[in-house]
């Protein structure tokens, strides 16, 4: 795919593997880990091994993921492989980002002229896009945080070969 730099998105679920990313879009796009999406929950979908993040009226509540730089080509493969519109919706978000300066040279021109800083400097924050749940929270096992090391572990091979592949395939036909 044509990697040319368009957007950054958030991600925190399936998408954190590099693996999936790769399968999905070809390469593995610039990342800026432990970005943190505030007032947010992240629960398993109920029948499946991926997550929906919603919003949380706790202010103690957060998801950890990663920061991509994508494409414009590469947002709608994700669109295609997140059903935008009708599982999830790519809305806007505000995500804090670790401190730039331990951050990876190749990513820091990505968040360092996009940042707001607040005057104590502890909190960076970037305007952003992810994919929130869009379905009733009843598809949702709220009762559980969705684990990452957990997919990796005991659910990445069969992911890759059944939700990844498939989907890939289908949205070549259709996006390219």
């Amino acid at each position: 795919m044509i990697a040319t730099r368009t957007k950054t998105c958030f991600v925190y679920g399936t998408l954190m593997s590099e693996e999936v990313l790769h399968c999905l879009l070809g390469r593995i796009p610039r990342m800026l880990p432990q970005v943190i999406l505030q007032n947010h929950t992240r629960h398993p979908v109920r029948q499946h091994v991926y997550p929906g993040v919603i919003p949380s009226a706790r202010t103690s509540a957060a998801v950890e993921g990663v920061l991509y730089d994508l494409s414009s080509l590469e947002v709608k493969m994700l669109d295609y492989f997140e059903e935008e519109g009708i599982d999830y919706k790519r809305a806007n978000v505000q995500v804090q980002i670790p401190d730039v300066n331990l951050v990876d040279e190749n990513i820091q021109t990505l968040v360092t002229n996009s940042i707001k800083v607040d005057d104590n400097l502890s909190n960076r924050t970037l305007k952003t896009q992810a994919y929130i749940w869009l379905k009733d929270t009843d598809a949702l096992d709220i009762t559980q945080d969705w684990d990452f090391e957990d997919f990796k572990q005991n659910h990445l091979d069969w992911y890759l070969q059944y939700t990844v592949k498939p989907c890939r395939d289908e949205a070549q036909k259709s996006i390219l």
